[in-house]
């Protein structure tokens, strides 16, 4: 799937937006990130990248 003919997606509880340039990885109204990704599965792997971040952040 290309990320210009990708409008956005839920995944695991993130809204996912993508335009032609970058992917908004949103909670809860709020960009908590981005993604240069191409691709659904790349973009994905960046979802589950910013879960893990955001879990050391909150426990450490």
């Amino acid at each position: 799937m290309n990320i210009s003919i990708c409008l956005g997606f839920f995944y695991k509880g993130y809204r996912v937006e993508c335009t032609r340039k970058e992917a908004r990885i949103i909670l809860q109204g709020r960009v908590v990130g981005k993604s240069k990704a191409i691709s659904r599965a790349a973009i994905e792997q960046d979802v589950d990248r910013l879960i893990a971040r955001r879990g050391e952040v909150r426990n450490g």
